[in-house]
């Protein structure tokens, strides 16, 4: 497991820092931890702490068990908690052959996909969690197992109950560039913001176990 902390500080000179990562398994048992101390840079600047951590027999992330790991990540500064952060991952490999199509850690499966708007029905574009999860066990029960997410970065939630729940998911930034569909859709800001947009959504969704590819 390749982890990587990007440290800021407000300061106007260098701080020293204490980082520590400690790898759980699904039921908080701590796998393995790491301690590491870095001079943080003075703001604007960033500093970058990158550890490894071995996993000899590790649970891997599926659709039919959907098992994850979390890291756990505790910064301090002076002998005190200034930050903590929870990241949820999963261990999984995948592989497209143009031969034999998609492998999920190895073993050759159908994609069995929708592409689910991020609206839900006449409840609208605001994210209703329960209603969310009741549209994923219906999916589930019909034999989906992928979701194309359209036209826009997903709401976390969703991503969450993928992970949690054993979706594949594409995820999507935009299906508007320069050439507008609309008077008011995202034609009007994409030079500007793009390229942002783009950036913020790999950063945000990075680790989420469910996301076999990005789509723009």
């Amino acid at each position: 497991v390749n982890i990587k902390v990007e440290l800021v500080t407000n300061e106007s000179k260098a701080v020293k820092t204490s980082v520590s990562n400690s790898l759980m398994d699904a039921f908080g048992k701590v796998l393995e931890r790491k301690d590491t101390t870095v001079m943080v840079a003075p703001s604007p600047s960033r500093t970058l702490l990158c550890q490894q951590m071995g996993v000899s027999r590790p649970i891997l992330w599926s659709i039919d068990n959907p098992y994850l790991y979390k890291v756990l990540t505790v910064v301090h500064q002076g002998g005190r908690i200034v930050d903590t952060y929870n990241t949820p991952i999963g261990i999984r490999t995948f592989k497209f052959d143009p031969d034999y199509g998609f492998f999920l850690n190895g073993k050759n499966m159908k994609i069995n996909g929708v592409c689910d708007h991020h609206d839900l029905g006449c409840l609208g574009a605001a994210i209703n969690e329960d209603a969310l999860h009741r549209q994923l066990v219906l999916l589930k029960n019909m034999g989906c197992n992928a979701i194309r997410c359209s036209h826009n970065p997903p709401a976390p939630e969703l991503l969450n109950m993928a992970d949690s729940m054993g979706f594949i998911v594409m995820d999507e930034t935009f299906d508007i560039w320069r050439k507008k569909k609309t008077a008011h859709d995202y034609a009007r800001y994409f030079n500007e913001w793009h390229e942002r947009d783009v950036t913020d959504m790999v950063m945000r969704d990075r680790n989420h176990p469910c996301i076999m590819m990005w789509s723009i």
